[in-house]
C-alpha cells in the first residue's frame, strides 16, 4: 500500500535539455512532450553546432546541461552561451547511472531528467574575458615547464662530458652560464677563455670555474647540448610572446580600482625584469580590486595564476567554506557511522589550489603571522598536511579580500604569540577544572 505522505520530486527546470558530449558527435535530449523526436544527433562541425542551438531555441529550451568531457565541450559551450542559454557544465560523477545501462541516447536523456528536477549543479567557470586570460597563463606555464626540461637535458649533456659547471654556479641559464654554453656550442674548448665569461656576482673564482670546464667534449653530447640550447632560446622567445599576450588581455579587462599603491615587498619572478613586474602588479591590482601580493608568500606569479583561474567575482561561492571545498583544500568529510571511511578522497586537480600550495611551501621561513602559523602546524602534523592547511588559510584570506574588497593587514609575529599564549592558558584552565583545581596568576 502506497504511503499517503510520500514526497515527490519537484520540477525545477521544465524547459531544459541534456547533452551527451563526444569527440565526433553530440546527442541531445529535450522534453518528449514537445516533439515526436526528442533525441537527436549532431556532429561536432560548426554548422551542426549552430543547428543544434537553433533546434534548442525552437523547442523553447532555457537551460542546457552537459558533461565536462575532455575539451570537446568547449566549442559547444561557447556557442550555446553566446546564444543566451543557461549552460550547466556538470561533473560526470554526478550523472553516473545506477542501473548499469549505458548508451549515448540513454545518457543524454538521463542528464535531462536529472536537470529537470534540479539534481545537477554547474561547475564554476569565470567570465569569458577571464577564460581568455586563463588560457594564455596556462600556455605560458606549459612553456616554462618545457623550458625546465630543456635545462635538465642540457645539464645531462654537460654531466656526460664531465663538465662540472653546475657545481660552481647556481644557475647554468644565468648570465655567466649562458655565455659559457654559447661559447662551447660555437667551438670554444679552452677552459681559461670560457672562465673569462665569469660575472662579478659569481661567488666561485675564475680558477675554480676553469677547473670545472675540463671535459671529454664528445661529439654526440655536444650535438645534444647545441639542440637543447637552441630549444631553450626558442622557448624563451615564446615565453616573452606569452607575456605580451597576457599584458594585452589584462588591458582589455574591466578596471575595479584605479588607485594602485606600490607593493610592500620585493617581487621576484624569473623571466621578468623589475619593470615588467611593476607593470604586471599594477594591472593585476586594477582588475582584481585588491593587492593579492600583500599576503605573505604570494608572489606576482601566484597572483597572476589566481587572477586567471578565479577572476575578481567569487559570488558563485556563498561562503569561504564553499570556496575552499571547490579548491579541494577543505578538511575531508568522508565519514559514515561516526568513523572516517577507508581509502583516499577523489583527487581534485585545481591550478589555483596548486598555486596556493606552492606559496604555502615558502611560508616556513617567512617572518609573518602566516609563517608562524605554518611553523606551528609543522610541529604537530606532517609536511603535506601542514602545507594544505596553510593553503587553506591563504584561500580564506583571498576569499575575504575579493568579496569584501578589503586590503590585507599583517598581524605580525606578536599577534600569533599572543594568540598561542591565550590558547595554552585556556587549555591549562580546562585541565585544572577537570582535576578540581583552579589556576592562580602569580603576583
Amino acid at each position: 500500500m502506497a504511503r499517503k505522505n510520500q514526497k515527490r520530486f519537484e520540477i525545477v527546470h521544465p524547459d531544459c535539455s541534456g547533452i551527451d558530449v563526444g569527440g565526433s558527435e553530440h546527442w541531445v535530449a529535450v522534453d518528449p512532450e514537445k516533439c515526436d523526436d526528442p533525441v537527436r544527433q549532431f556532429s561536432t562541425f560548426t554548422d551542426d553546432l549552430i543547428a543544434l542551438a537553433d533546434w534548442l531555441g525552437s523547442m523553447d529550451v532555457k537551460v542546457v546541461a552537459m558533461e565536462a568531457t575532455g575539451v570537446y565541450w568547449i566549442p559547444l559551450f561557447e556557442v550555446l552561451d553566446a546564444r543566451g542559454f543557461e549552460v550547466y557544465l556538470v561533473n560526470s560523477r554526478a550523472t553516473r547511472q545506477t542501473s548499469g545501462r549505458k548508451s549515448d541516447v540513454l545518457d543524454c536523456q538521463w542528464i535531462r531528467q536529472l536537470m529537470t528536477y534540479g539534481l545537477l549543479s554547474g561547475a564554476f567557470r569565470p567570465a569569458d574575458q577571464i577564460c581568455s586570460l586563463r588560457s594564455l597563463v596556462r600556455q605560458r606555464t606549459n612553456k616554462v615547464r618545457d623550458q625546465a626540461k630543456t635545462i635538465n637535458r642540457m645539464q645531462k649533456a654537460l654531466t656526460q662530458m664531465n663538465i662540472q659547471l653546475a657545481n660552481v654556479i647556481s644557475d647554468i641559464t644565468g648570465v655567466t652560464g649562458l655565455k659559457i654554453l654559447r661559447a662551447i656550442v660555437q667551438g670554444e674548448r679552452d677552459p681559461e677563455k670560457l672562465a673569462a665569461f665569469r660575472d662579478g656576482r659569481i661567488k666561485a673564482d675564475r680558477a675554480t670555474i676553469a677547473r670545472s670546464l675540463h671535459g671529454n667534449w664528445r661529439a654526440e653530447h655536444l650535438h645534444a647540448l647545441d639542440q637543447e640550447l637552441a630549444c631553450h632560446d626558442f622557448l624563451e622567445k615564446q615565453i616573452g610572446e606569452c607575456d605580451q599576450a597576457i599584458a594585452q588581455a589584462l588591458a582589455r579587462l574591466p578596471v575595479l580600482e584605479e588607485k594602485v599603491e606600490a607593493p610592500g615587498k620585493s617581487l621576484r619572478s624569473p623571466h621578468r625584469t623589475s619593470d615588467e613586474q611593476s607593470v604586471l602588479h599594477r594591472a593585476l591590482n586594477k582588475i582584481m580590486g585588491v593587492d593579492l601580493t600583500a599576503i605573505p608568500t604570494i608572489g606576482i606569479d601566484t597572483a597572476l595564476v589566481l587572477a586567471s583561474e578565479l577572476g575578481p567575482d567569487l559570488s558563485r561561492f556563498p561562503s569561504a567554506q564553499h570556496f575552499c571545498s571547490w579548491l579541494g583544500l577543505a578538511p575531508p568529510t568522508r565519514i559514515s557511522g561516526g568513523k572516517p571511511l577507508p581509502g583516499k578522497a577523489p583527487k581534485i586537480i585545481n591550478r589555483a589550489a596548486q598555486a596556493l600550495k606552492q606559496a604555502a611551501t615558502s611560508a616556513r621561513q617567512d617572518k609573518s603571522f602566516i609563517g608562524a602559523s605554518h611553523r606551528a602546524r609543522l610541529t604537530r602534523m606532517d609536511t603535506s598536511c601542514a602545507i594544505k592547511a596553510t593553503a587553506h588559510q591563504l584561500a580564506r584570506l583571498i576569499y575575504a579580500m575579493l568579496t569584501k574588497g578589503q586590503p590585507y593587514v599583517e598581524k605580525g609575529l606578536e599577534a600569533f604569540e599572543e594568540k598561542s599564549r591565550d590558547r595554552q592558558l585556556r587549555a591549562l584552565e580546562r585541565k585544572a577544572r577537570k582535576l578540581g583545581m583552579q589556576l592562580v596568576k602569580a603576583a
